[in-house]
């Protein structure tokens, strides 16, 4: 993620009212992608206060779902691992 990305990534961050959301974000951070179901369960939230959140931090912009998949990942990691060249081994 290049600083101007990281800057706007951050400021959305301290933007966000709720605890939750800031847990969210850190794990998907820390993890890459995940989906709401083991979201809740790592994080011991209740399933349907983790679908909640997903649904706003969708709606903020911060995190999107993986085509394709009920995965979830921040929004620059997933434009980020869109935009990669597949390998060739």
């Amino acid at each position: 993620m290049n600083a101007a990305a990281e800057e706007a990534s951050m400021q959305a961050f301290d933007r966000l009212d709720s605890d939750t959301s800031k847990l969210v974000v850190l794990y998907l951070q820390r993890v890459g992608d995940a989906t709401p179901a083991s979201i809740a369960d790592r994080l011991r939230l209740p399933l349907l206060t983790t679908l909640a959140t997903v649904r706003y931090l969708a709606e903020e912009g911060l995190v999107r779902r993986l085509d394709g998949s009920d995965r979830v990942v921040l929004a620059e990691a997933a434009r980020a691992r869109r935009d990669r060249q597949p390998r060739i081994a």
